[in-house]
């Protein structure tokens, strides 16, 4: 049975052949993912990442990009594991975006 993200040979019309680069926190995601399933921490597989985005819903699934939904999907198994929560999350990421805006306040 195919789920909504499988859309393999679905029509969806052609196919851009653009290299787009990553962006800053693309890179940032795939390097926290890359420690959080390491060999000497598994805190979070790939396979519950993968998960975590197929039990999106169509609309989610289809709202963000690539990045976007395995970052999402993340931090929805780090939730459900009680390691961090999304206010968390949030609370630590208006920080660091403070910080690359110029914040006084948050200066080192």
């Amino acid at each position: 049975m195919s789920g909504y993200h499988d859309i393999g040979g679905l029509p969806a019309g052609p196919i851009p052949r653009v290299e787009l680069p990553f962006q800053h926190w693309e890179k940032q995601a795939e390097a926290i993912r890359n420690l959080l399933g390491d060999g000497s921490r598994r805190l979070v597989s790939l396979d519950e990442i993968r998960r975590g985005f197929e039990s999106f819903g169509l609309d989610k699934y289809q709202a963000y990009s690539f990045y976007r939904r395995r970052l999402e999907a993340m931090i929805d198994t780090l939730q459900s594991k009680g390691l961090l929560t999304r206010e968390e999350f949030e609370r630590e990421l208006a920080k660091v975006q403070r910080r690359w805006t110029g914040d006084p306040c948050l200066r080192p």
